[in-house]
């Protein structure tokens, strides 16, 4: 089975174990995902089957975009419901346009530290791994982009669970980002800059790449019915759809699938892209062969590398 499931990922379970779930069910050896969703998070889980795991670390970079929940005046120790509460104050003072004001100040460009309860390595060790241990150390902030965040829903809400006798400012957001973006590390920062503090409450990814919450399936529906995975596997040529394409001839095409570099001369149909490119290769029968980067010689000519050769045998799902 050679091509992507876009699975909405149910909470409670580690984007791991859904990957062991489809190898056991599917009886597919080789499956991977691409962006990790934190156990209590649900949502859009692109996961590679059979060929497409060669892929993967092409779909990885792409914008991620999701829906949450922010509560106001609880800080908690891992950002997020999850975690041991360490703060509560205040925040029904909060004003809808506060808010919306901070929110702008994050979109962009911005730096930010990553939480320690994170898969991100420091001196060998997994981030995770030293805050169980009760340790925190200092991390370099990433620079990360923003493209949008929007507040859907200000509102309060009563937590008796936290505090009886006091209600709690919450907002629903929508935010585009980029790939290593925490989501839980700028529901924190937010509430830092509006003197409340603040954690994630709740986290949906509604969209990886190309892939959306639409063009998902549940994770229960393939394991009650293990065929509906056939129906709703994506093409690797339409996971890459985001890649410029060149067609290229024949004896281009043998030269492609030996690791060839390809110049003028192989190219059949060409689209104007700039160097350093990544593109896909298709031949004449409009089948995928796989990708090259867009280079030039040293004699100041445009030529093709070949960065990943899907297949030779043009068995790919499309």
């Amino acid at each position: 089975m050679d091509g992507i499931l876009v699975i909405n990922k149910p909470s409670g379970m580690t984007s791991h174990d859904v990957i062991n779930q489809l190898r056991r069910i599917l009886q597919e050896k080789k499956a991977g995902h691409t962006g990790t969703l934190d156990p209590d998070a649900t949502g859009v889980l692109p996961v590679c089957l059979g060929k497409a795991t060669k892929i993967i670390q092409f779909l990885e970079d792409k914008e991620k975009g999701y829906e949450g929940t922010i509560t106001f005046g609880v800080t908690t120790d891992t950002m997020d419901a999850k975690g041991q509460i360490i703060k509560v104050s205040d925040s029904t003072q909060l004003k809808q346009n506060d808010v919306m004001q901070i929110f702008g100040n994050f979109v962009g460009e911005i730096l930010q530290t990553p939480p320690m309860v994170s898969a991100i390595k420091v001196n060998g060790k997994r981030l995770y791994e030293i805050a169980r241990q009760g340790k925190t150390i200092d991390r370099i902030p990433r620079k990360i982009h923003i493209d949008d965040l929007q507040l859907i829903r200000f509102y309060e809400e009563e937590i008796p669970e936290i505090d009886p006798l006091r209600s709690f400012t919450k907002v629903d957001f929508r935010v585009l980002c980029s790939r290593g973006t925490y989501v839980r590390s700028l529901a924190s920062d937010v509430g830092d800059s509006l003197g409340c503090g603040a954690h994630l409450s709740r986290l949906v990814r509604t969209r990886s790449g190309c892939f959306t919450i639409d063009d998902s399936i549940e994770l229960e529906a393939i394991r009650n019915e293990p065929q509906r995975a056939i129906s709703a596997l994506r093409s690797i040529d339409d996971a890459l759809s985001f890649m410029p394409l060149l067609t290229i001839s024949d004896f281009g095409k043998k030269r492609f699938v030996s690791g060839v570099q390809l110049d003028m001369s192989d190219i059949l149909i060409n689209k104007d892209v700039n160097f350093d490119t990544l593109v896909r290769i298709h031949d004449k029968m409009e089948k995928l062969l796989g990708i090259a980067r867009v280079m030039q010689s040293g004699l100041d000519e445009t030529v093709y590398k070949p960065i990943k050769v899907l297949s030779q045998e043009m068995d790919l799902k499309i």
